[in-house]
C-alpha cells in the first residue's frame, strides 16, 4: 500500500476592482498571500500561521488592511489616497514590515499601526500629506524603525509618531515635515521610548511647533559607537521643544551621548537628562 504525505502550502491571490470591495484570507502553514484592490470601500484582512508572506495593495478611497502573522513573516501594506488604516501585528524572528500610505492622488487620513515581537525586526512606515499617525511596537533583539511623515497641517499634529522597542541594539530613525502652521500647536510629534542596552535614536523635524521626546534606559557601554544610549535630534523652525531622558535612575554604568540641533528665530527649548558617564551637546542658532 502507497501513501502520500500532504504538507500545507498555501497560496492565495485576490484581484478586485471597483465599487464595494472586501477581501479575506486565512491561511495555516507555509503560506504565501496577495490581495489586489482598486477603488471604493476597500477591506482587507490577512490571517497567517507559518513562514508567511503578505502583500496587500489597495487604491484609493476607504482603506481599512489588517494582516496578522504568526512566524518568520515578511508584510508589505501599500495604500494610497483617502481613508488609510493601516495594522500589522507579527510574532516571530525576523520580521520585515513595511507599510506605505498615500502618495498617489488624494492623500488624507493615515494611521499605521505595527506591533512585531521576536529578534531581529525591522519596520519601515511612509506617510505623505494630511493627518498621519504611526505607531510602532517593537520587542526582541536588534529592532530598526524607519518612519517618514510629511503633511501639510490639515490637521493639528498632523505628524504623530510614537515608538516603542524593548531589547538589544534598538535603532531609531524619524524625519517630519510640515508646512508652518498658524496654530501654537506642535506641528510634529515625536515620543520614542527605547528599553534594553545599545540604544540609537535619530529624529529630524521641520515646521513651527515641534515636539519630540526620547527616553533610553540602556545601561551597558558598547553599542556601536561605544555608548549605551545615543540620541540626536535636530528641530528646524520656531518654537521647538526637545527632550532627551538616558539611563536608569542610579544607573552609574551607563554611557550616554546627546545631541540637540535646534534651529529657528525663537521659542526653542532643549531639556537633556542623563544619568551614567555623560556627553552631551546642544546647538541653537537663529
Amino acid at each position: 500500500m502507497f501513501g502520500s504525505v500532504l504538507f500545507a502550502q498555501n497560496t492565495s491571490d485576490a484581484i478586485q476592482e471597483g465599487n464595494n470591495n472586501m477581501a479575506t484570507i486565512n491561511q495555516t502553514g507555509g503560506n504565501t498571500s496577495n490581495v489586489d484592490q482598486r477603488d471604493l470601500d476597500n477591506v482587507a484582512t490577512v490571517t497567517q500561521d507559518g513562514e508567511n508572506t503578505s502583500t496587500v495593495n489597495q487604491d484609493f478611497e476607504g482603506h481599512t488592511a489588517t494582516v496578522n502573522q504568526t512566524g518568520e513573516n515578511t508584510s508589505l501594506v501599500d495604500q494610497h489616497g483617502e481613508s488609510h488604516e493601516g495594522y500589522v501585528t507579527q510574532t516571530g524572528t525576523n520580521n520585515n514590515s513595511t507599510l506605505l500610505q498615500g502618495n498617489h492622488g488624494a492623500d488624507d487620513d493615515h494611521v499605521a499601526n505595527i506591533d512585531q515581537s521576536g529578534t531581529d525586526n525591522v519596520s519601515y512606515v511612509r506617510q505623505i500629506d494630511n493627518k498621519n499617525i504611526a505607531d510602532v511596537d517593537q520587542v526582541g533583539d536588534r529592532n530598526d524603525v524607519n518612519i517618514n511623515q510629511s503633511g501639510d497641517h490639515n490637521h493639528t499634529n498632523s505628524n504623530s509618531s510614537v515608538i516603542s522597542q524593548t531589547g538589544n541594539d534598538n535603532k531609531t530613525m524619524t524625519d517630519q515635515t510640515v508646512v508652518t502652521s498658524a496654530n501654537a500647536v506642535p506641528s510634529n510629534t515625536e515620543v520614542v521610548t527605547q528599553n534594553g542596552d545599545y540604544n540609537w535614536s535619530n529624529l529630524v523635524q521641520n515646521g513651527d511647533y515641534n515636539s519630540s521626546s526620547v527616553t533610553q534606559s540602556g545601561g551597558t557601554s558598547g553599542g556601536s559607537n561605544g555608548y549605551s544610549n545615543e540620541a540626536d535630534v535636530m528641530q528646524t523652525g520656531e518654537d521647538n521643544t526637545s527632550t532627551i531622558t538616558q539611563g536608569a535612575s542610579g544607573t552609574i554604568s551607563a554611557d550616554n551621548m546627546a545631541t540637540v540641533n535646534q534651529s529657528g528665530m525663537l521659542g526653542n527649548t532643549s531639556t537633556i537628562t542623563q544619568n551614567g558617564a555623560n556627553t552631551a551637546t546642544v546647538t541653537q542658532s537663529n
